[in-house]
Parts: structure tokens; C-alpha cells; sequence
């Protein structure tokens, strides 16, 4: 099987990352955001978001993972001051724990790094028990649970932190 290719993600790549997003989410997040954000608004919201935001307004990277036609995850990172904001870290439904997310990861915050960003931090949800250990072990330090709200539902989340995006840098860096 050929490895995956990394490219930076372009407008026309819209449809494919709100499908992806839209699987990953519903593979991922069942039983942590309820039914209607999963089957109604993410569904209607994730075209409009990807269509708007790709290209970038802002200074950033997107980044695709494809193996052939087909994506395998994405991550979408934003420069916010000093801190590199990871917005999106998704891998295809049956492609987790294969290293693919850490690499991502791992070219976003170099490449904010690069745009001068110093720090990185994300949210994660509280139910997301697997990727806050993901995070746990890439070093980052996990907050308190606090509430958030997604598409006009209440939800809770944690912030996942480095405080030297070098740090970050390096363990993406080990298998």
C-alpha cells in the first residue's frame, strides 16, 4: 500500500474535508454531542464552513492527508499572536491509531512555527477520552472541564496545551 501524501489543502478540496470532517465526527463524537448536532446542523453547517474557509482568509495551514483519491485526515491550524491554534485534527473512521494524526499535527505546528507562533493549544471534548490520552502522551497539559456549545447545544471540553510548540514539534517527531 503506498503512504499517504501531505499537501496543503486547496478550495477544491471543500466537499472532500466537510465529508471527512462530517464522518470523523460521527464516528468520534456519538454518544458525546447529541444526536442533532451529529445528524442536522453539522451535516448542514461542515459544506458552508469548508467552502468559506478554504482557501485560507487567514494565516494558517491546512493540511491534507490522501492516498490516492481518497483522504485519509486533515488538520487545520490558525495563527492566533504567539499561539498555534489547532482547529481540526481529523483521520477517516478505521484509520485512527496508525500514526497519521500525529503526523499532521506534527506539519502544522512546524509550519506555525515558521509563522512565528510560540505556543499551541486546542480544544478537545470531555468525552473524547481517546484523543485527550493522544494529547496527554504528545506532552500537552490537559485543563478542567469547562462548558462550550456546538451548533446552539450545550457540550464540554478541555483545553489541550504546549507551552513551547517546540515541545509539540518533538514528540509528533517520535513514532
Amino acid at each position: 500500500m503506498a503512504a499517504p501524501r501531505f499537501r496543503a489543502a486547496r478550495g477544491s478540496d471543500a466537499p472532500a474535508i466537510a465529508a471527512l470532517h462530517l464522518a470523523s465526527w460521527r464516528d468520534a463524537y456519538r454518544g458525546v454531542l447529541p444526536d442533532a448536532v451529529l445528524d442536522v446542523a453539522a451535516p448542514a453547517e461542515m459544506p458552508r464552513h469548508w467552502a468559506a474557509t478554504l482557501p485560507l482568509s487567514r494565516p494558517g495551514a491546512v493540511i491534507l492527508a490522501m492516498r490516492g483519491g481518497e483522504p485519509l485526515g486533515f488538520v487545520a491550524a490558525y495563527v492566533e499572536g504567539a499561539t498555534a491554534y489547532v482547529d481540526n485534527l481529523h483521520v477517516a473512521p478505521g484509520g485512527r491509531g496508525a500514526g497519521l494524526g500525529r503526523v499532521l499535527l506534527g506539519l502544522a505546528a512546524r509550519r506555525l512555527r515558521r509563522l512565528g507562533c510560540t505556543r499551541a493549544e486546542l480544544f478537545a471534548f470531555a468525552g473524547n477520552t481517546g484523543a485527550l490520552r493522544f494529547y496527554a502522551r504528545l506532552g500537552a497539559a490537559i485543563g478542567p472541564v469547562q462548558p462550550c456549545e456546538v451548533h446552539g447545544h450545550s457540550a464540554e471540553e478541555r483545553i489541550c496545551a504546549w507551552e513551547e510548540i517546540g515541545s509539540l514539534i518533538a514528540a509528533t517527531a517520535r513514532p
